[in-house]
């Protein structure tokens, strides 16, 4: 506060010896020593606290029996105690007490004094004794509700909440609208605040906000509604507090934290513009104690904003700076992840080793074996991430189980299990519904359901995950909603998601991604132009993402449609070859070149590519053996043709593949064969079985007229 309450008491300590010595005798006031105690007095009251220490110290000596000694000798103790000497304070003040006669009226004044001290040098059970005295001797006193206070405080400090409520509401009853009546409210709201009864906190400071004068109270008083109204997710109106509190507090320590405040509310708003710009002010002061805080939210806000590098610049601040601080473990991890995006996987695991040399503790360690897993899954190492989530599974630590689970569910959904997947994304929610893990599992759920042909549960997940707390979950599903309608043929509603998405997210990494699904929309209405547009879009403002080399490949189709396939097939090989591309993109790509070749009947070239795209990314394995098996297929070799089929295990190239086999079959007059096939996939609860059964019938009819004849 601009005064603190002590500081008011300070003035009080000098005020009042002003007015009683106007009331002395005329031959009392001949015979004091009226310079020196003038000067002195002066000098305190300009809180020039080395001078009155200086001055006092030989007042005392020169002068023990002068009126003015006792209160000299009071003003001398205090100003070491702002000189921060408080055990030479303390001991001052046993020493007047020592000389005060039993009906001093000095004596409230000096006990609160002790008390006051005492608590600020963590002398709890002195504080306490000195304050009670106050009570107990002097009832009637000014200073008692200044020692109320002082206790109250205490218990507070000691986290007695409700025994601080019971002394800071006895104040606001008998001093109500004084300043020590405000500070008793105020202190009042803030044990509430700490008890979590945020809507009695905000109904007890609204109307002190209100009544506030004093600037510094009023900061803090603005800097507690804005805690409160921010716990209840109420973030407007606790950014109205924190800019309150921050245009109230000045310089203060209370504008300083609304400061950090605004930055956060804005963080979790995702208005990162105001977020970083509120974080940049408060870390200008070199006492920001919620360093730590404000830079993992800002790199936080800049990587919404695609600002990437500056973002990991922040992120290193807080892992470098503090490894005990409970960030830093996260901010690790957060480079982790970068590193893993950007297929840095030597750099990501030395930096996972050294976490593990770092960090003792059972849980931290537990979370970077966990990425451990991840990183090995992005290399394809599916073994080794199995092995690390199995591990991890058995722990006593919920947290880590949860990892676990989401890690096992990844592993399903790299090899194209999905029903595995979703099992085990359903155990990882259950566990906590609440977490971010949860969250992650919630939209890898949806994407099960979507690669599983079920896209009506798709869109009902990622609809849900639309205003997820978690921005990179809240975004991926907004877009993962566009596939699931297009895949639903619903392109309104697709076309509905996308205009939102520009609409509130302009200029945005988002935007520029949602581009390619534009660019998708147009191209199906024949608008070639906008198509091209939206491609370039989303390659300028998100050059590193998935839906950028979509887009590329989308401009390549346009541009070689006219030529040979054989040319486009070369280009895409030197793309394959020169470019740096993720896994997942090298796969996509190797896909995509022997499905040209299997369409220009270059079999043995589409094989290969086939066979590299299973190897980098095994999920796209199903699929794969159906096309190699298409590929011997249309070559001729009927027998290689049937084995690959009859070897595709997940669903939904299973169904397809046995489907293959069986049309083979009955080609070759192996009725018995296909007809086993039939029944089988009939009887299973597939969107397939009843067409499926129709087949069935027509060929047993068939053989019936065969064997008729």
């Amino acid at each position: 506060m601009a005064m603190t309450a002590r500081n008011r008491c300070f003035l009080l300590c000098a005020v009042s010896f002003l007015c009683s010595s106007a009331s002395l005798p005329p031959l009392l006031q001949a015979l004091e020593p009226a310079g020196d105690y003038s000067t002195i007095q002066r000098a305190f009251l300009r809180e020039d606290f080395a001078e009155v220490a200086n001055l006092a110290r030989s007042f005392i000596t020169q002068s023990p029996r002068a009126p003015e000694a006792h209160r000299v000798w009071l003003w001398f103790a205090l100003s070491l105690d702002r000189l921060r000497q408080s055990q030479e304070a303390m001991a001052e003040l046993d020493r007047l007490q020592e000389q005060l006669p039993a009906n001093d009226a000095l004596w409230a004044e000096t006990l609160y004094w002790e008390g006051d001290i005492s608590r600020r040098a963590f002398q709890m059970a002195r504080a306490i004794e000195a304050y009670q005295q106050v009570l107990d001797r002097y009832p009637t006193s000014t200073w008692t509700a200044q020692a109320r206070l002082g206790l109250g405080l205490i218990a507070l400090y000691q986290q007695r909440f409700e025994d601080a409520i019971a002394q800071f509401r006895q104040i606001a009853s008998e001093r109500a609208d004084t300043v020590v009546g405000h500070d008793a409210l105020l202190y009042q709201g803030l044990a509430l605040l700490r008890l979590r009864r945020f809507q009695e906190a905000i109904a007890m400071l609204e109307p002190l906000v209100a009544q506030l004068q004093d600037q510094g109270a009023l900061a803090q008083a603005a800097l507690y509604l804005g805690e409160s109204y921010n716990e209840l997710e109420r973030y407007e109106e606790a950014l109205g507090a924190y800019e309150r509190a921050i245009s109230a507090g000045g310089t203060t320590r209370w504008a300083q934290l609304a400061q950090f405040g605004v930055g956060w509310t804005a963080y979790q708003l995702g208005q990162c513009e105001r977020s970083l710009s509120a974080f940049d002010a408060y870390l200008r002061h070199t006492t920001a104690d919620h360093w730590a805080e404000a830079l993992f939210a800002q790199g936080g806000c800049l990587l919404r904003l695609g600002r990437e590098r500056e973002a990991l610049t922040r992120f290193e601040q807080v892992y470098s700076r503090d490894a005990n601080h409970p960030l830093a473990i996260e901010s690790g991890l957060v480079l982790v992840d970068a590193y893993q995006r950007q297929e840095r996987f030597a750099l990501a695991k030395e930096l996972l080793h050294a976490m593990l040399r770092r960090y003792a503790d059972p849980a931290a360690r537990a979370k970077v074996q966990l990425r451990l897993g991840t990183i090995a899954l992005a290399q394809g190492n599916v073994a080794q991430a199995r092995t690390v989530y199995q591990l991890a599974r058995d722990t006593d630590d919920p947290a880590v189980q949860q990892g676990a689970l989401t890690g096992l569910g990844d592993v399903h959904m790299f090899m194209g299990q999905v029903s595995q997947a979703l099992q085990l994304y359903t155990q990882a929610i259950e566990l906590d519904p609440e977490t971010s893990l949860a969250q992650y599992a919630r939209y890898q759920s949806g994407r099960a359901h979507l690669q599983g042909g079920n896209a009506k549960e798709a869109i009902q997940v990622f609809s849900a995950l639309r205003e997820s707390s978690d921005p990179v979950i809240a975004a991926d599903a907004q877009l993962a909603l566009v596939i699931a309608y297009v895949n639903q043929g619903d392109d309104a509603s697709a076309r509905a998601v996308l205009e939102r998405i520009r609409a509130v997210r302009p200029a945005t990494v988002i935007t520029a991604r949602s581009a390619y699904y534009g660019a998708l929309l147009a191209l199906g209405a024949d608008d070639e132009p906008t198509a091209v547009q939206f491609c370039r879009e989303a390659i300028a403002g998100a050059p590193g993402s998935e839906e950028a080399f979509e887009a590329r490949l989308l401009l390549l189709d346009l541009d070689t449609r006219d030529l040979l396939p054989v040319v486009l097939r070369h280009r895409l090989t030197e793309w394959y070859r020169s470019a740096r591309l993720t896994v997942h993109q090298r796969a996509k790509l190797a896909k995509r070149i022997a499905d040209l070749a299997r369409a220009d009947r270059a079999y043995s070239d589409a094989l290969q590519w086939y066979d590299r795209a299973a190897q980098l990314l095994p999920s796209l394995a199903n699929e794969n053996s159906y096309r190699m098996a298409s590929c011997y297929e249309e070559a001729g070799d009927i027998e290689l043709a049937m084995r690959w089929y009859g070897q595709i295990a997940q669903p939904p190239w299973r169904i397809r593949g046995q489907l293959a086999l069986a049309k083979l079959l009955e080609r070759q007059e192996r009725f018995e064969e296909a007809e086993a096939i039939y029944e089988r996939l009939a009887a299973e609860p597939i969107p397939e079985a009843q067409a499926i059964r129709e087949r069935l019938m027509a060929l047993r009819d068939s053989v019936s007229n065969k064997e008729w004849r």
